[in-house]
């Protein structure tokens, strides 16, 4: 899976959260500094940076991403 797959599957499934506890916890990650977050979510944030913006895909709207799956 590359990159903007991974992307567009996390758009996807946040997306689809019914959950608000999962929401505020996301919500949280949002405003913590990199110190506070988790690997993983550090990992992924350091693979997306470090990706040529070239490469990238703009977008605006999780919306208009899951619309032109």
């Amino acid at each position: 899976m590359t990159i903007e797959q991974k992307k567009i599957s996390l758009i996807n499934w946040i997306t689809n959260l019914k959950d608000e506890r999962v929401i505020n916890q996301i919500e949280d990650f949002r405003k913590s500094s990199l110190n506070d977050l988790p690997k993983e979510i550090v990992e992924l944030l350091e693979i997306s940076d470090s990706e040529d913006l070239k490469d990238c895909v703009e977008h605006t709207n999780a919306r208009d991403i899951l619309d032109k799956q």
